[in-house]
């Protein structure tokens, strides 16, 4: 198989780690990483540094597609910015892959798939919770048939006082950047609903507010680096004690002005920390979806109700690995995943859960395999996203969005994609 040349734009932890970094080692076999592009300079040269060998850096994204003259770029910028690169990779005739989500407005997605069309290359997103074996378990349960024609579906998640709050330290933390997490973490949900319904959303109607960070805090500061509440604030974070962090974004600052470790009590903030959905499919699927980000546990609960038997996920997190003093005591005690069937007159089944090697339970590897060690000439399988499945997964969040602004009225999805 002939080696393809990748170009990275975004080089924050993410592009590095999930996809500079692993192209230029595992997958170099079949993957030439020929370029980054990133709008800080030093950030950029941050990341390069951790590379096994120097890569050509950009600031100019059409210079970079002259000169390094990649088959395909991934974007890994932030999530507001994602349409404005994919749109210009697939007009110059490159493979798009998107980190999820495809982007933050129905309007996006209009101007990517009319690029697509235009230009006839192809798009694809990383939603890499596809690859998860919890929820590839959950697909394979529901088409084996075991719970029978599904009529309802309950998601819930809760992210606790790590996890959730970095959102609210970081760029995501503003709608204009990230969609609010209805796009930038909820993706990941909306996508694997669509996929299990089999169908695409018909309707959605929305509740939700910040009601936890943000403006409900009792004093504030900027960020937390020097912050004189440091010693009597719950969420005091020092992320620069962490070498990488302190060389890619604290030295990094100067460039362009961001920080990595905002106060989570910012006045402006503005997305949501709570959020209610409830999805409607033209297959008459009904979905109850929720999202908490200041739980003190973080979890994640599945339930597939069908004619045949009901599916339960059960999931407690320990996010230990996060930065900051918000960890739950006895949480370690208590996390661990179950998955059961429950089958009327014949009992209860196990459904074993076979976990990987790697980030986010071997999740990101077997992707990576999938996108970028596969000829391109292969068929994708069934977990790597269309531009489709990832435009219906950014619809879902933007009738979210839109369903908020209105007061929690239905909003008809597939309308999205002709009108805003």
């Amino acid at each position: 198989m002939q080696k393809k040349r990748y170009a990275v734009v975004g080089m924050g932890s993410r592009g590095l780690g999930m996809f500079a970094r692993p192209l230029a080692t595992d997958l170099s076999a079949t993957a030439d990483l020929v370029a980054v592009f990133d709008t800080n300079p030093l950030r950029m040269a941050s990341c390069v540094s951790r590379l096994p060998r120097p890569v050509p850096m950009y600031a100019d994204f059409g210079k970079m597609l002259r000169e390094a003259k990649p088959d395909a770029v991934i974007v890994a910028t932030r999530d507001a910015t994602h349409a404005e690169y994919v749109v210009r990779a697939l007009e110059a005739g490159k493979r798009a892959f998107s980190e999820k989500p495809l982007c933050t407005t129905a309007a996006m997605c209009r101007q990517i798939v009319a690029a697509a069309r235009k230009s006839g290359a192809v798009c694809m997103t990383t939603h890499n919770a596809r690859y998860d074996a919890a929820m590839t378990a959950i697909r394979s349960v529901i088409a084996s048939g075991r719970v029978g024609r599904v009529f309802q579906m309950q998601f819930a998640e809760t992210l606790d006082r790590l996890h959730g709050a970095d959102y609210f330290r970081r760029w995501h933390r503003r709608k204009a950047n990230s969609g609010g997490l209805q796009l930038q973490k909820s993706s990941h949900h909306f996508d694997l609903l669509n996929w299990w319904a089999g169908s695409k959303p018909k309707t959605v109607r929305a509740q939700g507010g910040l009601v936890f960070y943000g403006k409900n805090g009792r004093f504030r500061g900027k960020r937390c680096r020097g912050c004189r509440h440091a010693a009597k604030c719950d969420f005091y974070a020092d992320f620069f004690a962490n070498e990488e962090y302190r060389r890619m974004y604290l030295e990094a600052e100067s460039a362009d002005g961001y920080f990595r470790d905002g106060c989570v009590w910012d006045m402006e903030i503005d997305i949501e920390d709570q959020l209610h959905a409830h999805i409607a499919y033209e297959n008459g699927i009904q979905v109850d979806y929720s999202l908490v980000a200041y739980s003190p546990i973080e979890s994640l609960r599945v339930a597939v109700e069908g004619t045949k038997g009901r599916l339960e996920h059960s999931t407690i997190y320990d996010t230990g690995w996060c930065v900051g003093g918000n960890r739950l005591p006895g949480v370690e005690n208590v996390g661990g995943e179950t998955q059961r069937l429950f089958i009327p007159g014949q009992g209860i089944e196990e459904v074993p859960i076979a976990r990987g090697e790697g980030e986010h339970g071997g999740a990101d590897p077997q992707l990576r395999r999938d996108f970028f060690a596969r000829s391109w000439d292969e068929p994708p399988n069934e977990r790597m996203a269309s531009l489709d499945q990832a435009v219906q997964a950014v619809l879902i969040g933007a009738a979210v969005n839109k369903s908020l602004a209105a007061g929690g009225r239905p909003i008809e999805v597939q309308k999205l994609l002709v009108r805003g």
